[in-house]
């Protein structure tokens, strides 16, 4: 979605809203969405489990239908929440943080949650890149939502890190547009121009399953320690609107979490029967249980993430505060 598209997309929603009115019903159906892998295993667990219809009965909401979504990206997110198809968007910190400052003075979207961090790899199954530098023009990064994900963002780093921070777009130019699960079967399948992938749990743990894959890049590193790779968000005019509806999911959100975490077995093997790939439930357990992988509602370096990407003017507006990104709901927590 170009900034052009965005623009139309964002004065159509402030329109439908404003047309709405401050009705006090609240939504009849509730829109929800989730993404491939781990890291949104919150949402997983409040689908499966029934949660938000749990705390919206403990709203007085039990007739509200709530429906789920499964999006490849969050710039798609992003799109169905502006064209109202969707009231809660799930995705990178990348896309979040785009419509954040995209939206500022009228819709005006901010982070619910943060839903995980764990490290994202750059791995590549060319014996000659062993790091950034070894990319050439010829070479093709897959990655879903290439050009304004998450993975971007982190690849845009580390490159502004290598090369000088009016470098910062040099390797944009390599980056292929692939959902994750399409990326690494691509790469993997050696039969074409993408022989690298920047993904995420558990398809980069795939991906190093096979011989000759190495990692390239680490997001870890380029951001200094444990980051925010996936959240929540939705708009204000929503969580207005819909007071009852949004402390309903943020309820669940929570719970989801804290069940995450006191028992990360049983999680995996719900996210098993959801449909999460072929692996089993013991391999999705292995992988939740590396002390990288966090599930919290607080963000992790989210702010240096924002403020490089207005530095690079990404960004029009420049947070000072990780709570400039969040909704108060979360303020009290301990976020960075």
């Amino acid at each position: 979605m170009n900034a052009q598209k965005v623009l139309k997309a964002i004065a159509a929603a402030a329109f439908g809203f404003a047309a709405a009115g401050t009705a006090s019903a609240e939504v009849s159906e509730l829109k929800m969405m989730s993404q491939y892998g781990i890291g949104y295993m919150q949402l997983t667990l409040m689908k499966q489990e029934k949660l938000v219809e749990k705390h919206l009965a403990r709203e007085g909401l039990s007739g509200t239908t709530v429906t789920w979504a499964r999006m490849a990206a969050g710039a798609a997110a992003n799109d169905a929440l502006l064209s109202g198809s969707l009231h809660f968007a799930a995705g990178g910190t990348g896309p979040a943080i785009i419509l954040w400052d995209r939206t500022r003075g009228n819709i005006g979207v901010h982070g619910v949650a943060a839903l995980s961090s764990m490290p994202n790899l750059l791995v590549t199954r060319d014996p000659r890149i062993k790091t950034i530098r070894d990319f050439t023009d010829k070479d093709r990064i897959a990655m879903a939502g290439a050009g304004s994900s998450v993975q971007t963002t982190y690849l845009q780093m580390a490159v502004a890190k290598e090369f000088g921070i009016e470098n910062f777009k040099k390797l944009n130019p390599l980056m292929v547009n692939l959902p994750h699960p399409e990326g690494l079967r691509t790469m993997l399948s050696g039969s074409g121009e993408i022989q690298s992938t920047f993904t995420s749990p558990p398809f980069q743990n795939q991906a190093l399953e096979n011989p000759g894959v190495r990692v390239v890049l680490n997001s870890y590193d380029v951001m200094g320690g444990p980051n925010t790779f996936l959240m929540v968000w939705a708009t204000k005019k929503f969580r207005d609107e819909n007071p009852k509806t949004f402390r309903a999911v943020m309820a669940a959100l929570r719970e989801a979490t804290d069940s995450i975490n006191a028992d990360r077995k049983r999680a995996a093997e719900i996210y098993v029967k959801e449909g999460g790939g072929k692996d089993s439930a013991e391999k999705i357990l292995k992988i939740m249980s590396d002390p990288q992988v966090h599930y919290k509602l607080a963000p992790d370096r989210i702010l240096p993430y924002a403020q490089f990407m207005h530095q690079v003017g990404t960004l029009k507006n420049r947070p000072e505060s990780w709570k400039d990104l969040f909704f108060p709901d979360i303020h009290g927590e301990a976020g960075s």
